[in-house]
C-alpha cells in the first residue's frame, strides 16, 4: 500500500486520479468526525466534500515537512468553523431526531446487518455524544473527536490544532474531566473557556 507522501507526490507530477486513494482512505474518519462537530448528516458531507476539494486544490502548496494526514484533519477543522459561522448567518432549526440513526452509519459498515435494539443503541450514543461534547470548550471537544474518533496521536492533534504537545494533552484531559464531571452532575454542565496556545500548523490561513 502507498503511503500518503507517495501519493501525493505522484498526484502532483502528474497522476491526479491517484488522490481518489486518499479519499477513500479518510473519508470515513473525516465524516464520522464531522456528524460529531455539526450533528447533522447533510451537513458533515457538505464539510468533508469541501476538505477534499481544498486539499486538491491546494496541494501544491502542502508542506511535505508535515503529516498529511494531520493537514487533511486541519483543514477539516477550519470547514467546520466556517459551516457553523454560515449557519449562524442563515438561521435555522434543525432536530436531531430529523436525522435518525445518520450518526451511526459509520458503524454499521462494520456491522452489516445491526439488530433494531443495536441501531437504538448507537443512536442514543451518538446523541449523548454530541450533546455532551457540545458543551466543552470548541478546543477541548475538537482535540477529543480527534484523539478517539480520528484516531490521532497527541502529537497529530498538536499539529492538527496548530499548538504544542502539552496544550493537545491538556485539552483532552481537561475534556474528559469536564465529560466525567457532565455525566456524574448533568444539571451543572456549562460550556467551558477555550484553553491553552496556538501556533503556526503548516496550514494556510485561506483553509
Amino acid at each position: 500500500m502507498k503511503t500518503d507522501g507517495q501519493i501525493v507526490a505522484e498526484t502532483m507530477a502528474g497522476q491526479p486520479d491517484l488522490f481518489a486513494q486518499l479519499v477513500v482512505r479518510y473519508q470515513p474518519s473525516l465524516t464520522h468526525v464531522a456528524k460529531l462537530r455539526l450533528g447533522r448528516s447533510e451537513g458533515a458531507e457538505e464539510v468533508v466534500q469541501e476538505t477534499f476539494y481544498w486539499a486538491y486544490k491546494c496541494l501544491a502548496r502542502y508542506d511535505s515537512r508535515y503529516s498529511f494526514r494531520t493537514w487533511l484533519w486541519t483543514i477539516l477543522l477550519n470547514q467546520c468553523k466556517r459551516f457553523h459561522s454560515k449557519q449562524r448567518r442563515v438561521p435555522r432549526v434543525t432536530a436531531w431526531t430529523d436525522h435518525g440513526n445518520e450518526l451511526s452509519r459509520d458503524d454499521d459498515r462494520h456491522s452489516p446487518d445491526p439488530t433494531p435494539a443495536m441501531q437504538l443503541l448507537m443512536k442514543e450514543r451518538d446523541e449523548l455524544l454530541y450533546h455532551q461534547l457540545a458543551q466543552l470548550a470548541e478546543d477541548e471537544a475538537d482535540a477529543i473527536r480527534l484523539r478517539f474518533f480520528g484516531g490521532l496521536k497527541f502529537q497529530e492533534i498538536a499539529d492538527a490544532m496548530g499548538c504544542s504537545l502539552s496544550c493537545a494533552k491538556t485539552r483532552v484531559k481537561r475534556g474528559l474531566v469536564r465529560l466525567s464531571q457532565q455525566l456524574t452532575h448533568p444539571a451543572t454542565g456549562t460550556r467551558s473557556e477555550p484553553t491553552g496556545n496556538s501556533q503556526d500548523g503548516g496550514t494556510p490561513d485561506a483553509l
